[in-house]
């Protein structure tokens, strides 16, 4: 091989490296856009039947990677289902229903809460189509009494706890337990049940489960003919 082409795939090696840089540069300088193809609560693992529908507005926050807040859209805002101009760069998307961060004390049921961050990247002049699905972070027990319950018994006291904190409910009630953490770890939800039936004889039934997880809503129901709790 001669000097002459030696010299000529070095100048083609040479406008190849250059032309790839100059498009790097370019996608990393400039402005880009965020176009939230869906951004939905994703389905809530619900062990029971008919249980009611969670409310899917959701508040959407955009951070850069530093964590410095760029653009923050409030729950229900037409603007955040339109293109968003961002500059290109690495950015997080925070999505979430209105009661995010709320808590609730032994009196109050709670309600179902919904969070996700969503890294993405913008490239200049280029549209990112995000498509976010936001789980529910808390947990949901709910109690379903059988039909007939009360033909047997006049009264009853039920109540849930997870952790320090434990809701009486009554039947068809549902209560919500915050995590602590990141809400990865199981706990243990524990329950009892005191009724008086028609003849005067009480009832004092307990049970409890390990491994509880969030983003479900556990049902508990009595059965006549074990005499026992069923966790469904």
């Amino acid at each position: 091989m001669d000097m002459r082409h030696v010299l000529l795939y070095m100048l083609i090696f040479f406008l190849f490296t250059s032309c790839q840089r100059e498009e790097e540069l370019q996608a990393t300088v400039g402005r880009g856009y965020l176009s939230l193809a869906s951004l939905a609560v994703s389905n809530v693992g619900i062990v029971s039947v008919n249980t009611r529908a969670v409310n899917a507005e959701l508040a959407v926050e955009i951070e850069k990677e530093d964590g410095t807040s760029v653009v923050s859209y409030e729950a229900g805002t037409a603007e955040a289902s339109a293109k968003i101009e961002l500059e290109a760069g690495k950015y997080v998307l925070k999505a979430h229903t209105s009661n995010y961060g709320q808590t609730w004390d032994e009196s109050a049921k709670g309600e179902p809460v919904f969070y996700k961050e969503q890294p993405f990247t913008i490239v200049a002049e280029k549209v990112n189509y995000l498509t976010v699905s936001v789980p529910m972070i808390n947990i949901g027990v709910r109690l379903v009494l059988p039909e007939g319950f009360s033909e047997w018994f006049n009264g009853y006291s039920f109540s849930a706890r997870i952790g320090e904190r434990c809701v009486i409910l009554r039947n068809g009630e549902t209560a919500y337990y915050a995590l602590s953490g990141e809400g990865k770890e199981p706990v243990e939800l524990s329950y009892s049940l005191s009724a008086t039936n028609v003849d005067g004889e009480s009832l004092n039934k307990e049970g409890n489960c390990t491994g509880i997880l969030s983003g479900v809503v556990y049902e508990i129901t009595y059965s006549f003919a074990s005499r026992s709790f069923i966790l469904r």
